[in-house]
């Protein structure tokens, strides 16, 4: 650790060599930044990401609108499936809950005849 305090002593005296460190990581900086830049410069537009990315249909051509809506029309149709799964399962579990309820409500009862069975027995 004493040669990093030498170090930070030698540069904190010579203002040369801070300058001279000081332009090297600017230009470091420079050149990362344009090189950033122009490997963004050849890479392909990113696609859209769900149909509330792409420009109003007015935009397009009647092709782009028509597959616009063909998509539309698809995502309606499988959220139309979807919620119908989604209700059957829910009856489903209705149906399992209130069967489980009886099954519970008939062991309980049965419990409680035996425990009075029991007490009558006890002297």
């Amino acid at each position: 650790m004493d040669w990093l305090t030498f170090l930070k002593d030698v540069i904190a005296t010579q203002q040369f060599l801070q300058v001279f460190v000081g332009g090297c990581t600017m230009m470091l900086i420079g050149w990362m930044v344009t090189r950033a830049r122009g490997d963004r410069e050849h890479l392909p537009p990113p696609a859209a990401a769900s149909i509330a990315d792409v420009p109003p249909p007015f935009l397009h051509g009647p092709r782009e609108t028509v597959d616009l809506m063909r998509e539309l029309r698809d995502l309606a149709r499988r959220q139309t499936e979807d919620t119908g799964r989604i209700a059957e399962c829910v009856r489903i579990i209705r149906e399992e809950t209130k069967r489980q309820t009886v099954l519970l409500g008939q062991i309980e009862r049965e419990q409680a005849i035996e425990n009075r069975a029991h007490e009558r027995d006890r002297p």
